[in-house]
């Protein structure tokens, strides 16, 4: 898989200040500790979050019986995950809880897919 385009918006936390919506590339599917399918996003530029320059953040559809396809291939409400710094996550590589925290909520939108042109 190539890289997606994508613009994420962040509903929550409601403190967060920073961009928004913010540029992300989509590089692939990863399998958490829990089983649950996320989908791996690399963020222009880092994101800047307290003392942290986040690089990367996962997302997982938000809503049951949605499937990580929807957050890859068209808009979903999604739970957001971020990466910790100096970790670097890959596609098809497993990760452990100790590599990431919980951190929001928002939507994902494709730039470069059926559901961006759609809204053009």
């Amino acid at each position: 898989m190539g890289e997606h385009k994508h613009l994420l918006e962040i509903y929550e936390p409601y403190e967060y200040e920073g961009p928004n919506p913010i540029h992300v590339l989509g590089t692939g599917v990863l399998r958490g500790p829990n089983g649950a399918s996320y989908y791996l996003l690399g963020v222009n530029g880092g994101l800047q979050l307290n003392d942290d320059l986040v690089e990367q953040l996962l997302v997982l559809p938000r809503y049951n019986g949605d499937k990580i396809e929807r957050a890859e291939q068209s808009c979903c409400t999604v739970n957001i995950v971020r990466v910790h710094a100096g970790v670097r996550l890959c596609p098809g590589a497993p990760f452990a809880y100790s590599d990431i925290t919980h951190w929001g909520v928002g939507k994902i939108t494709p730039l470069n897919g059926t559901a961006a042109s759609n809204r053009l």
